[in-house]
């Protein structure tokens, strides 16, 4: 015995065949993890001026920050000219792979004008090291990247 399909049947086989797809993707695209980049990235861009400011002060500098990394830690180095000055600021960890990656820490420099962090239990990956300081009342933003092996 042959099955007759006429063409009434393979258009309803067809309109299910499509409808299971767009309910599959639908479904995919419902259980997906959306993070923003920043919980506040429109006051972050009305602000964005004073980001190009602090990253233009960094540019006027002899010498920026330099970054040495090891395989269990990087040390950062500021210019001599911070030496008698009061430097406030945070060190920012920035994964772009996940915000649980991230890791922010206060500068604490020693005599010698660096600071050494940790990175033993940070995931491996990519990360931009954020600087944001002010010395003097001055503010400064660099950022440098870094490969954690």
């Amino acid at each position: 015995m042959k099955l007759k399909i006429n063409w009434g049947t393979g258009i309803v086989i067809a309109l299910l065949i499509m409808m299971s797809a767009m309910l599959y993707l639908v479904s995919i695209a419902v259980r997906q993890d959306f993070d923003l980049v920043e919980k506040d990235y429109y006051q972050k861009s009305v602000n964005y001026q004073s980001q190009i400011d602090k990253i233009n002060n960094v540019s006027k500098l002899e010498m920026p920050v330099k970054l040495i990394q090891s395989a269990t830690a990087i040390q950062l180095d500021f210019p001599k000219l911070f030496q008698n000055e009061l430097l406030e600021g945070t060190i920012h960890l920035y994964s772009p792979v996940s915000e649980q990656n991230d890791l922010t820490l206060p500068i604490k420099l020693n005599a010698a004008l660096s600071q050494s962090i940790s990175v033993k239990t940070l995931p491996k990956g990519r990360y931009k090291v954020k600087l944001d300081w002010t010395s003097n009342e001055k503010p400064f933003y660099q950022e440098l990247e870094i490969q954690l092996p």
